[in-house]
C-alpha cells in the first residue's frame, strides 16, 4: 500500500484544512522543514495542496512549491486550484510527477481528456465527498452527483488514479468515509486512494486488510506526530494488499492511456446486422476513445471473389493476431461465417473472448459460447439503452482483463 504524506500550505504556512467553514490548523512547522522531515523518514512520494488557489484566492503559494518541488528529489504530486491546462502544463513545466485535478475533472470533462491525453498516466482525478455527495469550488458547492455516477466516466477521460476525500471524515470514525471509497474501486480498474482517514496507527493497520483501496495520503496525524511516517511505512509493508507502482502505472498505462485493439467476430451476410455491428463498434468507441475495434468484413481488405480459402483464413489470422482480444457476438451466426474459426484460433492464442448474446436461448451459438472467457447477456427489448450498456459492459471487461495482464 502506498503512503503518500500531505503538505496543506496557504499564506505560506503548513495548515490542515477541516471544513469549509472551519479555520485551518497551523503547525509549528515551515513547509520545508516538513518536507525534509518526511525525506528523512523514507517517504516515496509527496502531496501538497495549496489551499488558496483551491479557495480561488489571488494569493497563491506557487512559488514556495516550485522551490520544493526544485529541493527534493522524491516525486510530488500538487493539487489544488487547476481550472486551465495552461496550469496543468505549468504545473508538468515545473517538475510535478502528477497533477491532482478536482472541480476542473467534474466540470470540465472535454479539458480534462484533453490534458489526459497530453499527460498519460500522470493526470489525479480528486473526488471530494459530503455526506454522500460530490463537492466543488474548495468544498462549498454541492453537486447533484454521487461519486459512482462519475467515477467510471473519468476513467474514460483517461485519469490514472481517483484520490477520495471526504469532509465528513471527522465526525465519528472513517467507516462510512472507507466504505465509499471502496465502492468507487467496484467500478473502475485505476487505482482508488483514501485521503484523510488515518488518524492512528491502529487505522493504518485496518487499512491495509481493505479492498479496493491502493494507498493512503495522510497530512494532520503526520504533522502533529502521532506516529511517524517511518511507523506507518512499516506497518503498510506487514501484509501488501495492494499492487507496487510499476503495477498500478500498467493498469493506467495499458488499461486507459494506449489503445486497447478488439476484434469483432460477428460475420454476417446481411446488411441489417452489418449495420448493427458499425453502431455497436461506434458505441462501444464512442464510450472508450482508447479502444480501437476491428470488422474484419469492413476494415480487411478481402476480396472473397479473389481469395482463396487459405488466403481469407490468413487474413483472419492477422487480424486476431494483432488483437488484444476478441468480441464475439453469439446470436444470428451464420454457417457460412468464420466465426467458429477466429473464436477457436483466439483462444489457441490465448487471447482474452468476450461474448455478447441476448438472453433468448440458442443451442446453435453453445459450442462457440463454451470458449468465452465471459459472457454479456443483454434483453433485445430494451433498444433505447441497448448499445450504450453493452457498450460500458464491454469496455468495463476489457479493462479489467488488461489490467490482469
Amino acid at each position: 500500500m502506498l503512503i503518500f504524506p500531505e503538505i496543506q500550505i496557504s499564506g505560506g504556512q503548513v495548515v490542515t484544512r477541516l471544513s469549509p467553514a472551519a479555520n485551518n490548523i497551523v503547525h509549528p512547522v515551515t513547509p520545508r522543514e516538513a518536507v525534509r522531515k518526511f525525506e528523512a523518514q523514507g517517504a516515496e512520494r509527496l502531496h501538497i495542496l495549496d489551499v488558496d488557489a483551491a479557495l480561488g484566492k489571488d494569493a497563491v503559494n506557487d512559488a514556495l512549491i516550485r522551490e520544493i518541488i526544485a529541493s527534493t528529489s522524491i516525486p510530488v504530486q500538487v493539487a489544488g486550484g487547476m481550472r486551465t491546462l495552461h496550469h496543468v502544463e505549468a504545473w508538468f513545466e515545473a517538475g510535478a510527477a502528477h497533477v491532482v485535478l478536482g472541480t476542473l475533472a467534474i466540470t470540465n470533462q472535454q479539458l480534462l481528456a484533453e490534458a489526459c491525453a497530453r499527460y498519460p498516466a500522470a493526470i489525479l482525478a480528486n473526488i471530494a465527498t459530503k455526506d454522500g455527495y460530490v463537492m466543488i469550488d474548495g468544498w462549498r458547492t454541492q453537486t447533484a452527483y454521487r461519486p459512482r455516477d462519475i467515477v467510471y466516466e473519468l476513467q474514460m477521460a483517461g485519469v490514472a488514479g481517483i484520490i477520495h476525500f471526504d469532509i465528513n471524515r471527522f465526525e465519528g470514525d472513517a467507516s462510512t468515509s472507507l466504505a465509499l471509497t471502496m465502492e468507487m474501486k467496484q467500478d473502475v480498474v485505476i487505482p482508488v486512494y483514501s485521503s484523510g482517514t488515518v488518524h492512528s496507527l491502529d487505522d493504518m493497520a485496518r487499512l491495509r486488510y481493505l479492498p479496493n483501496i491502493h494507498g493512503v495520503i495522510i497530512g494532520e496525524a503526520l504533522l502533529n506526530e502521532r506516529f511517524s511516517l517511518q511507523e506507518a511505512l512499516d506497518v503498510a509493508a506487514q501484509r501488501e494488499t495492494s499492487p507496487d507502482p510499476e503495477a498500478e502505472t500498467s493498469v493506467s498505462v495499458h488499461g486507459i492511456q494506449h489503445s486497447v485493439k478488439v476484434y469483432l467476430a460477428s460475420y454476417s451476410l446481411s446488411p441489417a446486422v452489418r449495420w448493427w455491428n458499425q453502431d455497436l463498434r461506434q458505441a462501444i468507441t464512442d464510450d472508450n476513445p482508447y479502444i480501437e475495434m476491428l470488422i474484419p468484413q469492413e476494415d480487411l481488405d478481402i476480396d472473397r471473389a479473389e481469395f482463396t480459402p487459405r488466403e481469407l483464413q490468413a487474413a483472419y489470422e492477422k487480424g486476431v493476431d494483432d488483437a488484444d482480444a476478441v468480441v464475439v457476438v453469439l446470436d444470428g451466426i451464420e454457417h457460412e461465417a468464420w466465426t467458429g474459426f477466429e473464436c477457436g484460433y483466439a483462444r489457441a492464442r490465448g487471447k482474452y473472448l468476450l461474448g455478447i448474446a441476448t438472453n433468448a436461448p440458442n443451442e446453435a451459438r453453445t459450442h462457440i459460447e463454451a470458449m468465452c472467457d465471459e459472457v454479456i447477456v443483454f434483453d433485445p427489448q430494451d433498444r433505447l439503452f441497448i448499445f450504450a450498456s453493452i457498450a460500458k459492459q464491454v469496455n468495463a471487461r476489457l479493462l479489467m482483463d488488461r489490467a490482469a495482464c
